[in-house]
């Protein structure tokens, strides 16, 4: 198959924060797609769609629970968002350049493919199909994430036992995920599963405010795994973060699915219009949600 690259990234820092960032970390010809994510996810990123040459800038940085927009972006920014996560440069870098030899370069191409289009998507307004872009950038995670995570294990019985605890307690592929996130990744830090994440609901139109609240409260006291911390109609629904992964599945599922009988629970058209408003409510979350989980795995690869 011809070899296309459908975007370009370039930097979007000044000079002067270029010349304080460590050379691994800039962004060239030669930066490796694992670079270009961590910068992307970061939000110190500029990107060209060199089909549509629509130019946009990333500038939320989404690698820390809840999201900020980066209102001036810097080498210390970026600096101080590895620190919080406990990865130093001298690790990263030695990552990095073992990674140029011995990592799946492939894998993180179509990762960092995915949550560009998200991106630009969201430029476009068009949020349905950026939801679409997330959801398969979940897909790809689901088991490649948690074999990064254990191959990190200090010995071969706490891996092989590790491995077969993923395989044999969940059924499929996205039950497999929502264990290990759950479960795994963040067992040495469970408080953070239990933070209240705010879902607000504001198109500016009161009837599908109504239907937006509506939609979600339902997928949230359908799901055993959601926890519906509180719920003020039309505006705002609050969960933990540890039912995030499960609702990303079914914010998929019941849309996207329309099939009869047993799926009566899906949601049609007449349910939820303007679909790209509802997903613009939770797009933000989801992507903050990947990029936490992310920024995790690297902490404890790099290690």
């Amino acid at each position: 198959m011809a070899k296309f690259e459908q975007f370009k990234y370039s930097e979007g820092l000044s000079k002067r924060s270029i010349d304080a960032l460590s050379t691994f970390l800039r962004i060239n010809a030669k930066s490796s797609e694992e670079v270009l994510l961590l910068r992307l996810l970061s939000g110190t990123v500029k990107v060209q769609n060199l089909v549509t040459k629509v130019t946009f800038e990333q500038r939320v940085n989404y690698l820390n629970f809840d999201y900020s927009h980066n209102t001036k972006t810097s080498a210390k920014l970026i600096n101080e968002t590895l620190k919080n996560s406990s990865i130093s440069l001298k690790d990263l870098e030695d990552y990095y350049s073992s990674a140029i030899k011995y990592g799946n370069k492939v894998y993180f191409k179509n990762l960092l493919l995915e949550l560009t289009n998200y991106f630009y998507q969201k430029k476009k307004g068009a949020h349905a199909t950026a939801f679409l872009h997330l959801y398969r950038s979940v897909e790809l995670i689901s088991y490649c994430f948690p074999l990064y995570y254990t191959s990190r294990a200090t010995s071969y019985e706490k891996t092989y036992n590790s491995l077969k605890d993923f395989f044999t307690k969940v059924e499929g592929e996205l039950s497999f995920f929502k264990n290990f996130v759950n479960e795994h990744l963040f067992k040495h830090n469970i408080a953070l599963l239990d933070i209240h994440l705010s879902i607000r609901i504001n198109s500016g139109v009161p009837q599908l405010d109504s239907q937006y609240f509506q939609a979600i409260k339902k997928l949230c006291d359908k799901s055993k795994n959601i926890d519906l911390k509180s719920a003020t109609p039309s505006s705002e629904i609050v969960i933990s973060r540890r039912g995030l992964t499960s609702l990303i599945f079914d914010l998929r599922n019941r849309y996207f699915h329309l099939l009869s009988g047993d799926y009566n629970d899906n949601f049609s058209s007449v349910d939820l219009a303007e679909i790209d408003m509802f997903y613009e409510c939770v797009n933000e979350h989801i992507v903050n949600w990947i990029s936490v989980i992310y920024i995790e795995i690297l902490s404890q690869k790099v290690s």
